[in-house]
């Protein structure tokens, strides 16, 4: 099973190898999002599956936790801000992955749209073959707001009905990218996760353990206290203005 890359992707920008990682320890929410980001810097391209130690809602980096815990209240809940863009995304139920493409030198990767639509066009393979029916969206729908399900986007996945059923934000740095998914209101069946690995590229690599490399564990903890625990990724501001405030 292959998706038609060469509609979206020139040759020659295209990782031959990923390694799918499907991650056995449930993390906390900015545990998971140095977890993405460390993967983003190595030298390979990442497919990484994952899940949440709590109850958790994501915000796209510029958006702010007090407009995410109005859209999605809860007891309990942990709001977290994402490096990605995209809309507010509710944790709480579904399925999460993540896919990074090296920093490679000489190589520009095509704009995100390309990206979406090769990485999605990939995963409604892999979703079709897992027994869920699905397409890609043409076109943006009418906006529904800032939570991400209610605004489905071109090359989002939808049902037969219209209804999201992934989505995804992106962000670029130094030459590389990370995107960071969700799947929601399906049930594919067990070895999705191969099966999306095997569209994206000719040759899967399955990584195991609780480490995808030597020393992640470290790193994790360094990125978590010097980024995604500090006062100033946590400013609702981000640094320009204080909520309320024009």
């Amino acid at each position: 099973m292959s998706f038609d890359m060469t509609q979206t992707l020139p040759e020659g920008l295209l990782p031959q190898v990923v390694r799918l990682w499907i991650d056995p320890v449930p993390r906390g929410g900015y545990e998971n999002m140095a977890a993405d980001e460390l993967l983003s810097r190595r030298s390979e391209a990442w497919l990484r599956i994952y899940t949440w130690a709590r109850p958790c809602v994501s915000f796209g980096y510029f958006d702010t936790s007090t407009v995410a815990a109005e859209i999605f209240p809860g007891e309990g809940v942990e709001y977290i801000r994402r490096w990605t863009g995209g809309g507010i995304v509710d944790h709480r139920k579904g399925y999460t992955y993540t896919v990074t493409l090296p920093a490679v030198e000489g190589v520009i990767y095509p704009p995100a749209d390309k990206l979406y639509k090769w990485i999605h066009g990939a995963l409604a393979e892999a979703l079709k073959a897992s027994g869920v029916d699905c397409t890609l969206l043409v076109e943006d729908a009418p906006d529904g707001g800032r939570a991400c399900w209610a605004s489905p986007v071109a090359s989002d996945i939808v049902d037969p009905a219209g209804h999201k059923l992934a989505g995804a934000g992106q962000r670029r740095y130094r030459g590389a990218v990370l995107h960071q998914g969700l799947i929601q209101e399906c049930e594919p069946a067990e070895g999705w996760e191969h099966l999306l690995a095997q569209a994206l590229v000719p040759q899967v690599e399955e990584v195991f353990g609780e480490e995808p490399y030597a020393g992640f564990n470290e790193e994790l903890d360094e990125l978590c206290r010097t980024k995604y625990y500090s006062a100033e990724w946590n400013d609702e501001s981000h640094g320009r203005r204080k909520p309320g405030k024009s």
